[in-house]
């Protein structure tokens, strides 16, 4: 059996079933896998001494047949339980065939779960097996861009984690050398360059302070050395958390502080690369920003504040170096599970994903696709655009 992988939750209803044939063999090797050898399930003469009669398949064997169900078929690769509550109505033997039908009862986008209701039925049409349970799927890493030739170096700022370590991998795959920029997360940025390099690509970690014009031209100028390809790709992730905090409560320098990564380092980044970009004939930057810029949830004030600027920024840039072949835009990403939001409650996060049109959060590999779409061919005649990934929640 081929695991289908899971595109998307299955709807209310969806339905799937198997039909196994129980074999003393899968006692046996059951028996050998779990270390529960009690004689019921494998001792044929003591289960004569029984109500039974005849030795019982173990109850959590029968269960395992949805394991395959939940990971194979319904809802497929990448699913795991979070819950699960089975009753056994009937004792199951060797040579009982059972048919398993697995049914979605409901499916959660906001929380990537599917609640699944299941039974088993025997040869004689009896119920020996049902229950119900809770599956979660995970998010499924997309397939990597087929590069048609090798392109110039991409910098990603803040690239060691999160949707900096998203799009990183994403613009290897699609055939660029990528420069991991880092500064506190050394071991990280290593992890993921040597999980590049393994999958065929360039890559390179790079540390270097964002806010510091000479360690970016630094990092930058390391990067085409090593790679032997000028840099003509930068996509600025570099950001602090978000610190859910009252305007009134907050500092000038807490709010100076978020404007020096998110908008200075932009600046500084833009610098180091642009003559370079422009001396080339062309390149790509695009800076990460935020969707929530549009909705300002209360006491996000410094975060939103850096993100805002960085959106004049970027258009500013677009206007001035359109006409030397070099397009900025930008990504706005809504409410994700990264470094960024974890100040945020679960709850809170869940509440502000209900309320997008899609009903879930946006995953980090959604972003960088988006971020490689504008990094391509295929949107060269996009610039100074802010592209909102966030299922819904902002229209533009």
């Amino acid at each position: 059996m081929t695991a289908t992988h899971v595109e998307r939750l299955p709807e209310a209803g969806t339905a799937a079933t198997l039909t196994k044939t129980i074999s003393v063999e899968d006692i046996e090797n059951f028996a050998a896998l779990s270390g529960d050898r009690n004689p019921l399930h494998l001792d044929a003469s003591f289960a004569r001494q029984t109500r039974f009669q005849r030795p019982v398949a173990h109850g959590m064997l029968v269960a395992g047949f949805v394991s395959t169900m939940v990971g194979m078929q319904l809802p497929g690769a990448g699913a795991l339980w979070t819950r699960q509550s089975f009753d056994w109505k009937l004792p199951v033997y060797a040579g009982d065939t059972l048919v398993f039908t697995l049914r979605v009862r409901h499916a959660s986008h906001a929380t990537n779960t599917v609640a699944i209701e299941v039974n088993a039925v025997n040869q004689n049409g009896q119920i020996v097996m049902e229950g119900e349970g809770a599956v979660m799927v995970v998010e499924q890493m997309m397939p990597p861009l087929q590069a048609t030739r090798p392109r110039g170096a991409a910098l990603i700022t803040g690239g060691a984690r999160g949707i900096g370590a998203a799009v990183a991998t994403r613009l290897a795959d699609a055939g660029f050398a990528v420069g991991v920029n880092y500064l506190h997360s050394q071991d990280e940025a290593g992890e993921l360059c040597r999980q590049i390099q393994e999958a065929g690509g360039v890559a390179m970690a790079l540390e270097a302070d964002v806010t510091r014009l000479a360690e970016v031209k630094d990092a930058t100028e390391r990067l085409q050395q090593t790679s032997g390809r000028p840099v003509t790709v930068l996509v600025h992730c570099a950001s602090l958390p978000v610190s859910l905090k009252p305007f009134l409560e907050s500092s000038w320098e807490e709010a100076q502080h978020v404007l020096d990564v998110q908008v200075q380092g932009a600046w500084n980044a833009a610098r180091a690369v642009l003559p370079g970009m422009i001396s080339n004939g062309g390149g790509t930057i695009v800076f990460l920003g935020s969707a929530m810029t549009a909705t300002a949830p209360p006491q996000w004030t410094a975060f939103l504040l850096g993100k805002s600027a960085l959106q004049s920024l970027m258009r500013s840039l677009a206007a001035e170096f359109g006409p030397a072949g070099v397009r900025v835009n930008m990504v706005s990403p809504g409410m994700t599970n990264t470094a960024t939001v974890a100040a945020i409650s679960e709850r809170l996060r869940k509440v502000q994903a209900m309320q997008a049109p899609l009903r879930r959060m946006v995953g980090v590999n959604e972003v960088a696709q988006t971020v490689a779409f504008l990094c391509s061919e295929n949107a060269s005649a996009l610039t100074g655009t802010d592209v909102p990934v966030c299922g819904g929640a902002v229209m533009r």
